[in-house]
């Protein structure tokens, strides 16, 4: 069977005008949960509110188990919430560190590693940006975990159950928030999943609100991806080469589902293992999300063998380190590549494939640059840009 699923129609997609339904006038009925702390600024008051047409809110049942210091702020919600869209997508044990809305470092089993462990890779990924953060898990909160939760600064925990002994472990930092929430498998994630009654919406600040329906994947696991894209230009066809590797493959599903649930666009997601090795989020072009990204990987690095660096020096101490830590890894971007650029870069620092949505004109030059390093490269055929 020769190889190349044809991916050429697209780029289209993105000229294509997808028809919607929504009414002249849209009427939404809220219902308030609860007071925040504060808004996403001390000087913001803010309240939490709940949609009426869906039964989703009561169903996740997002709570305090232990108040710490006045309650959730926005903040501290939003993380919980967009913490939860990640975790939605990994049946193991798993753990997302959030700060300011993004993922700082997330990690799910891998070799059936514990609890502890999973929590302190997220946490060690980028360790420095951790300082402060809320802390998501799709598991109970267990006593070791709790033990290496105290032993740094963090905001705040999240988890469907603590086992008997954790909120007094918590206790030991009276300023430290404990969030119960449930059902986390009711959260929609795929094509076909319930959506009815709810809505994505995005406050613009001229009085506007641009309403949306929730993002849903297409990718519900391995068989979802296009392992041989094929894309034809001027007579000829452009085939991916390699396929990835097993190991390859379950973290590349990881990248994307972390691009999906917590990054923003521009995003790019490292990981190896399991586990996140560096994210970069937020930019305005993408080759710079992934120097941002590859900058930071060898920061972390570093600070994680405790080498001494100037921050201005970047990653030009990175010889230093003991592991190259993107050597291995796998790359996910959440749109396509304009240029063949951002390949000929992850390919100078080891990375070995890469799964992206395609639909570039230039689609055949990354793949040629993928081909000349023997990279593997899987199509979503599905955009995941988050601008919230």
């Amino acid at each position: 069977m020769s190889r190349g699923t044809d991916v050429t129609d697209m780029k289209r997609t993105y000229r294509t005008v997808v028809e919607e339904e929504f009414p002249d006038e849209l009427t939404i009925e809220l219902q308030r949960e609860n007071p925040l702390r504060y808004g996403e600024n001390p000087n913001q008051p803010a309240a939490a509110y709940r949609l009426k047409s869906t039964s989703l809110p009561g169903l996740t049942n997002i709570r305090l188990a232990k108040s710490g210091k006045g309650g959730l702020s926005a903040t501290n919600l939003m993380d919980v919430t967009r913490a939860l869209e990640i975790l939605k997508f990994f049946p193991d044990p798993s753990a997302a560190v959030m700060k300011h809305v993004i993922p700082s470092g997330f990690a799910t089993q891998h070799q059936g590693n514990s609890l502890d462990d999973i929590y302190t890779k997220a946490r060690d990924a980028d360790a420095r940006s951790a300082f402060g953060s809320f802390v998501a898990f799709n598991r109970p909160l267990d006593k070791a975990t709790a033990e290496a939760i105290m032993s740094t600064y963090v905001e705040g925990v999240a988890a469907p159950d603590y086992e008997e002994g954790v909120l007094g472990i918590l206790e030991g930092k009276g300023d430290i928030r404990a969030v119960l929430y449930s059902n986390l498998d009711r959260l929609p994630r795929f094509f076909g999943d319930d959506i009815e009654g709810l809505y994505d919406f995005k406050v613009l600040p001229t009085g506007r609100v641009i309403v949306q329906k929730p993002y849903l994947s297409s990718i519900m696991g391995p068989g979802d991806l296009i392992m041989d894209p094929m894309v034809r230009k001027d007579g000829r066809k452009y085939v991916v080469e390699r396929d990835p590797t097993p190991e390859e493959l379950q973290d590349l599903l990881t990248a994307w589902y972390v691009n999906v649930g917590g990054v923003r666009s521009n995003g790019i997601v490292f990981v190896k293992d399991g586990v996140t090795v560096a994210v970069g989020s937020g930019q305005q072009e993408r080759v710079g999300a992934i120097e941002q990204a590859i900058v930071k990987s060898y920061q972390k690095a570093m600070d994680r063998e405790g080498i001494k660096y100037d921050t201005l020096e970047g990653a030009s101490l990175r010889g230093c380190l003991s592991v190259n830590p993107l050597k291995g890894a796998v790359m996910s971007s959440d749109a396509f590549f304009p240029f063949r650029d951002s390949i000929d870069t992850i390919a100078r620092v080891g990375v070995t494939a890469v799964v992206q949505p395609g639909g570039s004109v230039r689609d055949y030059e990354v793949i040629q640059a993928v081909n000349e390093y023997n990279m593997a490269m899987t199509y979503t055929l599905e955009r995941c840009f988050s601008h919230h």
